[in-house]
């Protein structure tokens, strides 16, 4: 069977193609693929629409498709150049955010990484009120090139007024030097949370460039007249940052504890000696 020749041309489209290119027909065979010669020039990247407004290469030969090239190239390299000043435009925005949104470390100023944080401390006011448990306090340091941290967890009690039975507490001390990243997002977020689980939060002067006291006194699950109380005081000093935990639990009407602005007292003061010994003001 003989192949039909190709459709002829629709209306305005008896010239060149686009851009000055010849038109394309399809090969006249399934496996035969068109000249090397037929094959476009540079155009547009697959799924953009063809550029605008081109008026077609004068003739339809070899100079046509040079023209074509031409014209095809300058456009794309003027939409590129149009993406790239996007690009660089989106990334002078976006820059300035990254190196002031507070992710340098800060100086850790004189303080200094101890291996027995309680020890330095001595913890004046709480062995005033408590008794620290046999094979206690556990302390614990570790020094890195992104951050050294301090430990310090002791069991304590002592005898409750009005009770046959001891009153056990805890507490839990941490002293942390960022040398990596900026620590006061995170301690920022902290506090946050301490509001977000209903704690009293109330600030904390001169003590360090930032630190507050969080109190929470709630019943137990299984008898709501046992209570537990957990009480933090929270500090940043620069890339320092630091935390004391003390809990204790009573029984309404049988058993106490000591009251919450005592306990506030005695943490903050000895808060203040465990600073000055790792090197604070």
């Amino acid at each position: 069977m003989a192949t039909p020749p190709p459709p002829p041309p629709l209306p305005g489209q008896s010239g060149p193609g686009f851009a000055g290119f010849p038109q394309q027909h399809p090969p006249q065979h399934p496996q035969q693929f068109p000249p090397a010669t037929a094959v476009p020039g540079f155009g547009p990247p697959p799924g953009l629409p063809a550029s605008p407004g081109l008026p077609p290469a004068p003739g339809g030969g070899g100079p046509g498709r040079r023209a074509g090239n031409l014209r095809r190239n300058a456009v794309w390299a003027f939409v590129g150049a149009l993406l790239a000043s996007a690009g660089w435009a989106g990334a002078v925005a976006v820059v300035p955010r990254m190196v002031t949104s507070g992710s340098f470390p800060q100086s850790v100023r004189g303080y200094h990484t101890v291996d027995k944080l309680c020890d330095a401390g001595k913890l004046t006011k709480f062995n005033q009120n408590y008794r620290i448990v046999d094979n206690y306090p556990l302390q614990h340091s570790s020094r890195s090139d992104s951050m050294d941290i301090m430990r310090c967890y002791a069991l304590m009690k002592r005898t409750v007024s009005g009770s046959d039975s001891p009153d056990y507490a805890t507490i839990d001390m941490r002293a942390e030097l960022h040398k990596a990243v900026d620590a006061a997002p995170e301690f920022a977020a902290t506090r946050i949370f301490f509001e977000q689980q209903k704690y009293e939060i109330t600030d904390v002067r001169n003590l360090g460039q930032e630190a507050y006291f969080a109190y929470g006194d709630e019943p137990t699950s299984s008898d709501k007249t046992f209570h537990d109380i957990n009480c933090y005081l929270e500090v940043r000093d620069g890339g320092m940052t630091y935390s004391l935990y003390w809990t204790d639990n009573y029984q309404t009407g049988k058993d106490y504890t000591l009251d919450r602005d005592t306990v506030r007292q005695i943490m903050i003061a000895d808060s203040r000696d465990v600073l000055k010994a790792i090197g604070g003001p």
